[in-house]
């Protein structure tokens, strides 16, 4: 069986379960953003099934599907055993092939090469070689078989402090490990998303693969949406295609709050700071992770803010680009008014698209590694957000030139992808969507 016939089986065992009820739908935070919110929540759902069919979906049902965030809130609203979540993923997954037919293969190649690109780019902006040799692929740390295999995905590498604080702390722990990551190590979301079964799977199991060859006692995973894509669209397929259910990822997060008798002892220094966290609902194991681990530290006050939670991360809301600006403008207003000092990012894509905002609101903003690493005595310098928050494009690659020269980058090439991450978050003008 290939990777794509067991999708195709996935999709038809989910479109016989699915009774499009319309509850899934109804729980769902993106449908106000979407102007849908007022469909027929029963036909909506029936033409995601179609989908999953290969038949054309209804207006309203391509709109949602192209429209998940990932929450995961409908994930309780299904009574028929079905995972609403994997239902729209897939239905997207269907819809964008037929729509791409014979040029899903192009699109998801350009796809994959773009991201590629910008990480060699962006990575490269902020460390030295010499620095970058221990954060490459498969570096072992250990002659032995290590504890675990950390898998961080591709994108952390353009925030390469929290990957350093990460090696760190597990340094600090006496726990060995070796590093699967980077572009060669791919989950093949992007091919996936771009309707291409066939080069998603390929690069997904090469990356199971080299997980499993390690030999590590446990694999641990940095990346929400590595961990999704495997979760619910590699594993799953991996388990039909070879008949082994054992193959498992742990979140990283998961991994240190089970081992937080032992970390305390390494919590030396106190944090006076009010924290309250960006979460995110996808993974509540994550957030609860977090909180434990932030609970312990000395000096540290945790505060809950009232606020919508939505997306796996912040740019799964790019699809709505004012909802997302809306969120993340009502989370500053509470944060400010709560009088906290530091908004605590879990997730690298969220702290990439959050930390520039700084300058503008009355507390800092950082990763959650960097408070773990404060406690610890642990220091690792946030360069991504000392360039965001640079005025201009000119002074970053003016900043960089020591690195550009090293590293041998086309200073063309480096300004147009600092130019496009640079504006990727600035305020947007006019009226924000209904709040959910």
């Amino acid at each position: 069986m290939e990777f794509t016939d067991a999708l195709d089986a996935q999709m038809d065992e989910m479109a016989d379960a699915c009774v499009a009820c319309g509850k899934c739908f109804s729980a769902c935070p993106m449908t106000a953003a979407t102007g849908i919110a007022q469909a027929d929540p029963q036909t909506v759902t029936s033409g995601v099934v179609d989908l999953l069919r290969g038949k054309p979906g209804t207006p309203e049902a391509d709109i949602w599907t192209a429209s998940c965030s990932s929450s995961g809130l409908c994930g309780d609203a299904c009574e028929y055993g079905v995972d609403p979540r994997m239902l729209v993923k897939l239905a997207n997954y269907a819809r964008i092939r037929q729509l791409t037919g014979t040029k899903a293969r192009a699109k998801a190649v350009q796809s994959f090469r773009s991201m590629a690109q910008s990480i060699r780019v962006v990575s490269r902006l902020q460390m030295s070689s010499s620095q970058m040799s221990r954060l490459r692929p498969a570096k072992t740390r250990s002659d032995a078989t290590p504890d675990i295999a950390l898998y961080t995905g591709c994108n952390i590498m353009k925030t390469p402090h929290i990957l350093v604080l990460c090696l760190e702390v597990l340094d600090r722990l006496g726990v060995s490990y070796q590093v699967v990551g980077g572009p060669s190590a791919c989950c093949g979301v992007t091919q996936f998303r771009a309707g291409d079964g066939e080069l998603s799977g390929r690069a997904a199991l090469s990356t199971l693969e080299q997980i499993k060859d390690i030999g590590a006692t446990q694999q641990v995973s940095w990346c929400p949406s590595c961990q999704s894509q495997f979760d619910e669209v590699v594993i799953p397929a991996y388990s039909r295609m070879s008949g082994d259910p054992s193959f498992a990822l742990q979140p990283f997060f998961e991994f240190l709050a089970e081992r937080i008798d032992r970390l305390r002892p390494e919590f030396r220094h106190r944090v006076e700071k009010v924290v309250a966290l960006n979460e995110r609902p996808r993974l509540p194991g994550v957030t609860q992770a977090v909180k434990k681990i932030l609970s312990a530290i000395p000096g540290l006050t945790l505060v809950e803010l009232e606020v919508p939670r939505v997306g796996l991360m912040s740019n799964f809301l790019s699809v709505t680009p004012r909802f997302k600006e809306h969120l993340r403008e009502k989370e500053f207003q509470k944060a400010a008014d709560a009088g906290i000092t530091t908004l605590a990012t879990v997730f690298h894509a969220c702290h990439r698209e959050l930390c520039h905002y700084e300058n503008d609101v009355s507390f800092e903003i950082v990763n959650v590694m960097e408070i773990i690493g404060e406690t610890m005595g642990i220091y690792a310098e946030d360069i991504y957000k000392r360039l965001k928050l640079m005025p201009d494009i000119e002074m970053m690659l003016e900043n960089c030139a020591d690195l550009i020269a090293e590293h041998g980058l086309n200073p063309d090439e480096v300004r147009d992808i600092l130019m496009a991450d640079h504006l990727a978050a600035k305020p947007l003008q006019g009226p924000v969507v209904n709040e959910i």
